[in-house]
């Protein structure tokens, strides 16, 4: 059978979803898998932060639609882009084995903690606004949007004295370059919830694609990121809030760090949560960051 597998059409896209065809290909020769690009809402619009104009699902929205009116079997998304709630009639079915989570501070001059004030920082996620404003008020941080290869260009342009991007991204399109390149550490600048996890997307109805794409699971990945989206559903499953989570597995045991950030105050509240009941951490975080006043600085987006 024809499997047709939606994706963007920026490079690193085509890169993870040229992955999971190679993976379904592996196991499963007797089907063709082949892919088709969207141009999607987040695409579209490059000139505004993504939190101003819906925010949820802006990468996923014609993607999705295809996913439902059947004019693709599945889809290839970054987890980071994916919102806490799911789509009616679709489900995320498979999670690939995570690549690093972190942040990458990207920079021709010095290190974030060191870069001289007043110099410009580009990003376009409220999540790393706040860390910078929070680590370097001295800083300028202004609006970046684009794909990978984008943001580089223009940081090598002058038109930015510093970028922060993911790891994952640069790893995956083996652009790392440790000369201007330094990784920030993932207990301080806690990544976004779902960073570095390539994610496959199916309709509900389709048992046997279902049974195929499952078999793409990575099982730690899998926990890891359930624990991260359940705390993201608590609130309220926006994928574009100044919130970051990490959930790791050391032994038998599952430790989860998080945060959240006031976009106004700057203020963060953040904690760590560490058990053998995976189940239990995203409620425990949830309590503990509530008790800190998380909730009063998610309300500074509404101000």
């Amino acid at each position: 059978m024809d499997y047709t597998i939606a994706t963007r059409g920026s490079k690193l896209a085509l890169y993870q979803a040229e992955l999971v065809v190679s993976l379904l290909s592996g196991k499963f020769p007797q089907h063709h898998w082949k892919l088709q690009t969207f141009a999607t809402t987040g695409d579209r619009i490059q000139d505004t932060r993504l939190s101003d104009f819906g925010g949820k699902g802006v990468f996923l929205k014609e993607i999705e639609e295809a996913l439902l009116d059947g004019k693709a079997h599945l889809a290839v998304h970054s987890l980071k882009d994916v919102p806490g709630i799911e789509t009616p009639g679709l489900r995320l079915t498979a999670f690939l084995q995570r690549e690093d989570p972190r942040d990458v501070w990207v920079s021709n001059q010095e290190e974030l903690m060191h870069i001289l004030p007043g110099k410009k920082a580009g990003t376009s996620s409220l999540r790393r606004t706040v860390l910078l404003q929070f680590y370097r008020p001295d800083l300028r941080v202004e609006l970046l949007r684009g794909n990978l290869d984008t943001r580089l260009r223009k940081l090598k342009d002058g038109q930015y004295d510093a970028i922060i991007v993911a790891a994952a991204g640069l790893n995956r399109l083996n652009l790392f370059d440790d000369s201007c390149m330094h990784h920030l550490s993932e207990d301080a600048f806690i990544p976004a919830i779902g960073q570095g996890i390539m994610v496959v997307q199916t309709n509900t109805t389709d048992t046997q694609l279902i049974r195929m794409v499952e078999q793409l699971n990575d099982p730690d990945t899998l926990v890891a990121a359930s624990i991260e989206r359940s705390l993201l559903v608590r609130y309220e499953g926006g994928c574009h809030l100044p919130i970051g989570a990490l959930a790791t597995k050391n032994e038998d045991r599952w430790k989860l760090r998080a945060f959240i950030g006031g976009v106004k105050s700057g203020r963060i509240v953040q904690d760590l949560v560490e058990t053998e009941d995976a189940s239990l951490c995203a409620s425990a975080m949830y309590d503990r960051l509530q008790q800190k006043g998380a909730a009063e600085l998610l309300a500074e987006l509404k101000l």
